[in-house]
Parts: structure tokens; sequence; C-alpha cells
């Protein structure tokens, strides 16, 4: 299954989680753990195969059989997933396209946080600009790996936060602009991968959030 999952919506179960997440509807549609299915990591996982922050939207995809799921995760470890997100970041980025490589790890002054940090594992993302309007860039970021948090970090680190961001955008400008979007503005646009069963390629989009309207006329 691909899913379009909106913003807000928390994914995993935990101790923290004080409403439904994702995984609880899942396991309800899905029959788990009452469907036949024995594979301690399907599970745990509940058929996902990857994961997205809480406030971040767009698309997830879910196995619904232990095969399938071996063989989504085997590529996303081998970096063959193609995976395309938008997101609307502080300041105006000057270079068309930027190619960010920093290691990231637990940020070691606040352990909630990641950080870009020297002994940390490495991680790259691609950034390309789509527009700037009103002290604020509209880019593409791909990441060609998975690090936690890791576009999030990325683009804090050279200065250019996502909008909307409590954890890696500077206090002062979380509050005066969070009110304005009231959320993240962070989306998995588009995602490709192989078909598990058929073997070609397919792509899949989630449709645009309308917060982000204003900068993409």
């Amino acid at each position: 299954m691909v899913l379009d999952k909106p913003s807000g919506l928390i994914v995993n179960r935990s101790q923290t989680a004080k409403t439904e997440t994702l995984q609880d509807w899942l396991d309800d549609y899905l029959g788990i753990p009452n469907g036949g299915i024995s594979d301690e990591v399907y599970l745990q996982r509940s058929g996902m195969v990857h994961r997205l922050d809480r406030d971040t939207s767009g698309v997830l995809v879910v196995a619904k059989d232990v095969e399938t799921l071996q063989d989504l995760m085997a590529q996303f470890k081998e970096r063959q997933v193609s995976k395309k997100y938008l997101a609307l970041v502080h300041g105006e980025l000057k270079d068309q396209k930027i190619d960010i490589q920093a290691p990231i790890a637990r940020n070691p002054r606040n352990r909630l946080k990641n950080a870009v940090v020297a002994d940390g594992k490495f991680a790259r993302t691609v950034v390309e600009r789509i527009s700037v309007k009103d002290g604020f860039s509209l880019v593409f970021a791909k990441p060609q790996t998975g690090r936690t948090h890791q576009i999030r970090v990325h683009l804090s680190a050279t200065n250019h936060p996502i909008v909307g961001d409590p954890l890696y955008s500077p206090k002062a400008l979380y509050k005066k602009t969070f009110p304005k979007f009231g959320r993240l503005m962070l989306h998995a646009q588009a995602l490709e991968f192989k078909h598990p069963k058929y073997g070609e390629k397919v792509h899949f989009e989630a449709k645009v959030p309308s917060e982000f309207a204003l900068f993409l006329s």
C-alpha cells in the first residue's frame, strides 16, 4: 500500500504517543496480530517499510506481506529508492543546487536532536532551489542516505532551517513563522522503487499540501 500521510499523524506507537497512531490503524486494517503473520519484524513494524516524522506529510509505503517487506526494506538499505521532498526554508538560497555531505549523529548536547557531528554516520542530501520569495526558499530535497531527521539537520546546518521546525530552527524564527503555516513545511512528495513482484520501476506522488500553494504560484 502507498499512503499519503497527513502532517501531525504519529507513525509509531510509543509510551509518549497519547493519540492513535498510523501503526494502530494499520494493525486494525491488516488484521495484525491476528492475521496469521508470525514474522517478528513484520509485526514490530506493522508492515511499514519506512517512517516519516509526525509533522512531515506525504508518501509512505506499507507492505501487506512479509516477502514484500523484506524486498522493499532491502531496497531502502541498498539506496535503490529515489526520494524527493518539498521543503520551505528560511532565507534565500544563492545556489541553484547544493550537495550536502555531512555526517550525522545524536546531538551530544541534546539527546532529543541529531546534529552534524565529525564522527557521525555518512549522510548526503541534494538540494535544488525552486523559487525564492519574501525571504523564504522553496526547495526539493533528495536524500541519498536515510539518517534520522536528515533533511532537517542538513538544511539547518546550512543556515536554512525548515519553516515550522521546532527542533532545528532558532526559537525566534519558529515563533514568528509557525502561526502563519501551522505545520512543519516538509512534504515527502515522491517515491520511486522497484516493484517487489513485477520488477519494474514504479513512481508515486502525493498531492502538494495547500500550505505550500503561495510559494508555488
